[in-house]
């Protein structure tokens, strides 16, 4: 859900501003706006992220809403929306400009808004869940044929959802993919693969809740991706904003940067529930039962309901921040990324060692498996080429 908010906020906002003619910078997602005059190109940005954000919260706060779609706490953030937006517009000096830059805006965003309103994301039914066959003869829900994803008793500690939590997602209509399994990853390895029962061993050993092995800042990480107030996928967002004010950004740089990493987080979120669907890989706590019976491990940080096969935090945050890095660069950065949260500040060199941060995180906190954190980051590589080579290009 979060990955589709910031794909239409940002990309509102890039088409807004590129519809403007004279001083477009770069192709529009949608064919750009019409406009009647000169335009403002900064109200045409302040109206496009109000008018989004507000029919965000008008929709989702609805209490007629089921859950999981009905969030009344979006209500909290309509004050800040608005105060935002009357500054930005306090700012710009009135006249036919100003009234045409904002017209363009409202446009751009109610236009966006609706062509993505029936594109899968609030329609459960339409993919139909199935269980696996688990019935490999010992009555334990916890255990299953080898390798594969299973059902978990109601009152088993772990999250055991009656089926995976949005798992129509892999069906919802890509914003730049051809098809929703363009980027279907390889098959998981097989459970008795040396290499695979390697990793086994390794969230075994480090992710164990009682880790004799894993280190407080190895915890630490693993919490601040995971846990930790207004971080998870948010982080990659945060770092961006950094870097573009660090790299000295034009609102138009600044709008095509999010507006391509929205686009390429979003896809990566279905094509990562989409693989996850089509192959049902089995957690690690289900692997390390498996292989050491007897129940007596538990993990770190709670597992997902969902399947683990590609590890989906790798994938999509790992996929904005290779967007990111088609801009900046992998190397080490003048000034380290820092990322804040309610628990804590944590620091990266580089992008690349981002990257690398929410692999390990994922294998420490016991959710993943490094080979599957592996697979979902390269997958999210190749998904932020693919959206910069095909959208949004400089004119």
């Amino acid at each position: 859900m979060h990955s589709r908010l910031a794909a239409l906020l940002n990309v509102s906002i890039h088409d807004a501003l590129n519809s403007i003619p004279g001083s477009a910078r770069f192709e529009t997602y949608l064919p750009p706006v019409e406009t009647t005059g000169p335009a403002s190109p900064k109200a045409a940005l302040a109206a496009a992220g109000r008018t989004m954000l507000k029919r965000y919260i008008d929709f989702f706060s609805d209490p007629s809403l089921p859950p999981p779609f009905h969030n009344p706490l979006l209500e909290d953030l309509r004050p800040q929306v608005e105060s935002l937006h009357a500054a930005q517009l306090a700012a710009i000096p009135s006249g036919p400009a100003k009234a045409e830059g904002i017209r363009v805006g409202r446009k751009a965003a109610r236009r966006l808004w609706n062509a993505r309103l029936n594109d899968g994301w609030n329609n459960p039914s339409a993919t139909l869940w199935v269980w696996p066959d688990d019935d490999d003869g010992d009555d334990d829900p916890r255990t299953g044929p080898p390798g594969q994803y299973v059902r978990l008793a109601s009152e088993d500690t772990y999250p055991g959802a009656e089926q995976p939590s949005f798992h129509w997602w892999g069906d919802v209509q890509p914003w730049a993919m051809t098809s929703n399994d363009q980027f279907l990853v390889d098959p998981p390895p097989s459970f008795d693969d040396p290499a695979h029962i390697a990793d086994i061993e390794e969230v075994r050993a480090y992710a164990a809740d009682d880790s004799a092995v894993r280190t407080a800042q190895q915890s630490f990480e693993a919490f601040w991706w995971e846990a930790c107030p207004g971080v998870g996928f948010a982080s990659t967002l945060t770092f961006a904003r950094q870097l573009a004010s660090d790299f000295g950004l034009n609102d138009y740089g600044t709008a095509r940067m999010f507006a391509l990493m929205g686009i390429t987080q979003a896809d990566a979120m279905i094509s990562n529930v989409n693989s996850k669907n089509f192959y049902n890989f089995w957690r690690p706590f289900t692997a390390i039962e498996h292989y050491h019976p007897g129940g007596d491990w538990d993990p770190f940080l709670i597992t997902p309901s969902n399947q683990e096969y590609p590890a989906g935090h790798p994938m999509v945050s790992g996929s904005g921040l290779y967007a990111l890095a088609h801009l900046f660069g992998l190397g080490e950065l003048s000034t380290p990324l820092l990322g804040t949260g309610g628990c804590g500040t944590i620091e990266y060199a580089s992008l690349e060692d981002a990257i690398d941060g929410v692999i390990n995180a994922r294998v420490w906190g016991g959710m993943h498996f490094r080979g599957s954190s592996e697979v979902g980051a390269e997958a999210g590589r190749q998904i932020a080429r693919y959206v910069r080579r095909s959208f949004l290009r400089r004119l």
